[in-house]
């Protein structure tokens, strides 16, 4: 049996309290980073401070991504442009430049160990 404890995810830069703040966390590449339903973990709250915290309880110990919405219409989607350009704030896991489209996999996964049990993310709004 893994070890497990519970993952923290802080994020900070929202624009406003409007909507929700949806979270998804994959444990490999498959579905990453818009088939949410691939996610091992999902999570969408109302907003209610900044920096917003999201937990993840009794997560085992591994490798992951987390790509995270400010769905602030509270449609449960990230609502985009004619040119797919995010409307809505989008953020992931290692806080990469998102200005050359969404990053791969390998860029944003981290480890989760005894050690990192901590992920900020900064919200970054395009439009």
């Amino acid at each position: 049996m893994s070890e497990t404890s519970t993952l923290t995810i802080q994020v900070s830069g929202l624009r406003n309290a409007n909507g929700n703040l949806c979270v998804a966390l994959f444990n490999s590449p498959d579905g990453y980073p818009s088939n949410i339903t691939e996610a091992i973990r999902l999570s969408s709250v109302l907003i209610e401070t900044t920096p917003q915290v999201i937990l993840f309880e009794e997560l085992a110990y591994g490798t992951y991504a987390i790509v995270a919405f400010h769905d602030e219409n509270g449609d449960s989607k990230l609502n985009t442009n004619f040119l797919g350009i995010p409307k809505e704030g989008i953020g992931f896991s290692g806080d990469p430049k998102i200005w050359r489209g969404v990053p791969a996999y390998e860029k944003v996964k981290f480890e989760f160990t005894p050690e990192e049990k901590t992920i900020g993310i900064t919200m970054k709004y395009l439009l």
